[in-house]
């Protein structure tokens, strides 16, 4: 959405149809959006020329999915969904236009898409409420071809042109929406869900996540721990007979706890809706984290090996309880209205200090990694001392940001404040365990844009006073498309991306960090 575009003649007419007196300052995203919405719906409503009950049905369950929880937007739409049908504002294109003229493309068939679920709500798609999208459709800018893969979503029924489809899903992709607002993430993520349904049971020739680097480090550890067994049955009758100091035994038993507990912990964090809880669910191989298009996780989620699939909630109190594996997705996501709305209250308010999620099969934990799924940290409160406690002890730090508005300026302060907790403040170095990783990049679909976007990260990150060490700490990704392709057992240019990063990072915790330790 371009605010530039917000006219006086957009403001007029939007005081028109809420009869109220409003500002450029009222004209927020929210606001604009429903207004689209309101025109659109009761235009499709009206097209034919009668109004059916499911079509009323669908209208009120539309509008009140996307109103915010706070706000005047609530009161705002019930004054448009009046005027606009006594105005019958929906047959003016040209008052249409101006309304629309802010809004992207994307914006724009993310409308017209539940323009089509509206007209799909009866059962039957009419003529004229097809007819009325068509011209809307033209008048706003979008392809034609575009519209029979709309109407096939609600109708199942077409042979569709597989570019087409392609472009649908790369204009609707929530990671489009971040920059605007929380409302617009959700509507296209539940547009996406309803056109295109994934399938989300395992794929047969799914991909198995292997980690080799881990393994071979852990069969490693495994002969030094031998060899101190070995070395433990000379020395102890050495020292019975007082021919080698005590406290060789007593530093030879340290060491092999040591071997035999060591972990490594990585710790993902960034801002919300970034993706790095579907960034964890690529890297274990299973849909595992929660996953919502809307800030998502909570707490600190921990996610370890463990004999038995199980869920280990521990409070701020002390106090320690094993939830349900069912009750877990619920546990680690805030709710959605405080993520629509203000979160802060909501992650202040939070009892729970981590959450402990054991699984038995995944490849990654059964290697010895434990990983720290950090809340976004944007907008929580205790940002500073939430980052301090997730980086104690920890040797790798995922740092998670959005190729469509990389490095914003809350951005840089998070990254800047997390260099200097991971390098003991020293300004003028870099953290040596830092990785960056700029999520979202198939939505960059021109090289000269990657380049742009590249170019643009290079000079902070590796700049006169760099973030990380080297370039190899630096990775441009999809972890949606990387995770599709493990799931449906393909290869795709992303999933080279991601396990480009995937072996960086594992070739640093068991090369520099793991045989250093050792």
């Amino acid at each position: 959405m371009d605010t530039k575009k917000i006219s006086p003649e957009l403001i007029e007419l939007l005081s028109l149809i809420t009869s109220k007196k409003l500002t450029k300052k009222d004209i927020t995203p929210p606001v604009l959006f429903m207004a689209n919405l309101v025109v659109i719906l009761i235009g499709v409503i009206y097209a034919d020329g009668r109004v059916a009950e499911e079509e009323r049905a669908r209208l009120k369950i539309t509008i009140n999915k996307f109103i915010p929880p706070q706000g005047n937007v609530r009161e705002l739409t019930k004054l448009m969904l009046k005027e606009v049908s006594k105005q019958q504002l929906y047959f003016k294109f040209n008052a249409i236009l101006t309304l629309t003229d802010p809004l992207s493309i994307p914006e724009k068939l993310l409308l017209i898409s539940f323009g089509y679920e509206m007209s799909a709500s009866d059962g039957d798609m009419a003529l004229k409420e097809k007819r009325y999208l068509e011209i809307l459709s033209g008048k706003l800018g979008i392809k034609a071809e575009h519209l029979p893969v709309l109407e096939a979503g609600f109708t199942h029924q077409g042979n569709l042109d597989q570019k087409a489809v392609e472009e649908v899903k790369y204009l609707l992709n929530p990671g489009r929406f971040h920059q605007l607002d929380n409302i617009f993430v959700k509507a296209a993520s539940e547009m996406l869900n309803t056109l295109f349904p994934t399938q989300k049971q395992k794929n047969q020739s799914q991909q198995i996540v292997v980690y080799e680097g881990f393994k071979k480090f852990k069969q490693n550890r495994q002969q030094l721990d031998n060899i101190c067994q070995e070395i433990y049955q000379i020395f102890e009758p050495c020292t019975n007979r007082d021919l080698l100091p005590s406290t060789l035994i007593v530093e030879l038993g340290k060491i092999s706890k040591k071997l035999q507990s060591q972990k490594f912990q990585v710790a993902v964090v960034g801002e919300f809706s970034q993706g790095k809880s579907t960034l964890l669910n690529a890297l274990l191989g299973e849909e595992i984290q929660p996953v919502r298009e809307i800030p998502c996780s909570g707490t600190i989620t921990v996610l370890k090996y463990g004999e038995q699939q199980r869920v280990v909630c521990h409070y701020k109190d002390g106090k320690k309880a094993e939830i349900p594996l069912t009750e877990y997705q619920e546990k680690a996501s805030i709710s959605e209205s405080a993520a629509l709305g203000n979160m802060s209250d909501e992650l202040a308010q939070s009892e729970l200090e981590k959450i402990f999620f054991e699984h038995p099969q995944l490849e990654l934990c059964k290697s010895g990694v434990e990983i720290l799924d950090s809340p976004g940290l944007n907008e929580h409160p205790d940002r500073t001392a939430i980052t301090q406690k997730l980086l104690e002890d920890t040797d790798a730090v995922i740092f998670l940001t959005n190729a469509s508005r990389p490095l914003t300026q809350g951005e840089k302060e998070l990254i800047q404040s997390i260099k200097l907790q991971l390098n003991n403040n020293q300004i003028d170095l870099p953290a040596d365990n830092l990785f960056v990783l700029v999520n979202f990049i198939d939505l960059v679909r021109t090289e000269k844009g990657r380049q742009q976007i590249r170019q643009r990260l290079e000079n902070f990150v590796l700049g006169e006073k760099p973030i990380i060490a080297d370039e190899s700490r630096l990775h441009f990704i999809s972890a949606q498309a990387a995770l599709d392709a493990i799931l449906e057992g393909e290869e795709n240019e992303y999933l080279t991306y991601f396990n480009n990063f995937r072996n960086s990072i594992e070739s640093f915790l068991t090369v520099e960090r793991g045989m250093i330790e050792i």
